[in-house]
């Protein structure tokens, strides 16, 4: 798609794969208000609202649940229940609205 050149977030075909939340383990703490799961360095989000993140390297977010947008630097786009996104060393990133999610690291598509 030449209008997402030179993006670091794109929506990619095919959507988001199952994830199994029983394959994450839950801390009974929560960060920036959500639960947080992990499995290697692979993580599993439920966010009430908004959730942080940080990477300078390629990343998948598959979104499980609910809906808003992510917004980085460079822009923002929206997003529902069944889509994912590759990331490509956006800096610092953020998922705002109520939702789960997966961070799949070191993924490709």
């Amino acid at each position: 798609m030449v209008y997402n050149k030179g993006m670091n977030i794109v929506k990619t075909a095919g959507g988001a794969r199952p994830q199994e939340k029983q394959a994450f383990a839950f801390s009974e703490k929560t960060v920036q208000g959500a639960k947080v799961g992990k499995r290697g360095k692979d993580m599993y989000i439920e966010s009430p609202r908004r959730f942080k993140l940080y990477t300078d390297a390629k990343e998948r977010v598959e979104v499980l649940e609910g809906g808003g947008y992510i917004k980085w630097k460079r822009g923002e786009i929206p997003f529902s229940a069944g889509d994912a996104f590759d990331v490509d060393a956006p800096g610092e990133y953020e998922l705002n609205g109520a939702c789960a999610f997966a961070v799949l690291r070191g993924q490709k598509s």
